[in-house]
């Protein structure tokens, strides 16, 4: 089995040829079309990938990514006058970064008890971009409330940052798993995020705040990742302002919460160990 990119499954070693791939986008192009048809089986991560792939004739399994529940363990929600939001996922615009400022600065003014922690560190577009990033925030309206951290050594350290966090933002245009919103439901913290792609898998309107994302789609392009080829999610003026009132609703009525014990529930399901024995069982069966 080969867990890799799907535009490049077409190197293996012995029989059967297995691939497990975990991507973001809405549509395959013909490379990845040849490639994701080469293995004899393709297994992937949800059941929205998974019908992806059967939109577009190919066979696929579903088998969940999970999250370590012996670090990612519920927290007490604090009772405070500062609201404290986070995103955690290196800067994309996939990742809707580009919104979470914009959106940030709408939702609240510099006199409001809110902060905003990003850990956005990615390694891919170096120190320049970085900064560009790191501008497009501190410099805003509401860079004082704003605190970008680095990267961290262990999983350890990320808890311990999510642990002093109420709310987690993720409005991104197209994700493969996000496995930092689930880790953040396993710590029964609060999320709104998209209603889109790879974490519909665990996110629903019982555990989360969904960002409604109509099915419109602009060219996937930022010049660094994606080249436009293919597409993904459009950021919509309603779903720009679902977000904003999200961001606001939430503060508004942070005396009223408690730990996200319907996300403790649900994240328990997508354990390591569980992902462990799905892909045992999905194995077993092809083999035999």
């Amino acid at each position: 089995m080969r867990l890799w990119h799907q535009h490049d499954l077409t190197s293996f070693t012995g029989h059967p040829k297995i691939g497990y791939t975990v991507f973001e986008l809405e549509k395959f192009g013909e490379r990845e079309l040849h490639s994701l048809n080469y293995p004899d089986l393709i297994v992937t991560c949800s059941e929205w990938g998974r019908n992806l792939c059967l939109s577009q004739g190919i066979d696929a399994k579903t088998v969940p990514l999970g999250y370590d529940e012996t670090i990612f363990k519920p927290c007490d929600f604090e009772q405070r006058d500062n609201t404290v939001f986070a995103n955690f996922g290196k800067w994309e615009i996939r990742k809707g970064h580009d919104v979470l400022i914009r959106a940030f600065n709408a939702a609240f003014d510099p006199k409001d008890e809110v902060t905003l922690i990003m850990m956005p560190t990615n390694g891919f577009i170096g120190s320049e971009r970085s900064r560009v990033w790191e501008k497009m925030y501190l410099g805003s309206k509401m860079g004082d409330r704003i605190q970008i951290v680095p990267r961290v050594a262990n999983h350890s350290e990320v808890y311990n940052i999510m642990s002093q966090v109420d709310c987690g933002v993720f409005p991104a245009r197209a994700e493969g798993w996000n496995l930092e919103a689930l880790e953040m439901l396993g710590c029964g913290k609060h999320l709104i995020i998209s209603n889109c792609t790879g974490h519909t898998e665990f996110v629903n309107d019982k555990n989360s705040r969904l960002i409604d994302m109509p099915e419109e789609f602009e060219s996937a392009y930022d010049g660094i990742f994606f080249d436009g080829s293919s597409s993904w999610r459009k950021f919509t003026n309603d779903s720009f302002d679902s977000l904003v009132s999200e961001l606001r609703d939430f503060h508004k009525n942070r005396f009223d919460k408690s730990a996200n014990h319907a996300g403790v529930e649900d994240a328990s399901q997508f354990t390591w160990s569980k992902s462990t024995e799905k892909l045992s069982n999905v194995l077993k069966e092809f083999v035999c």
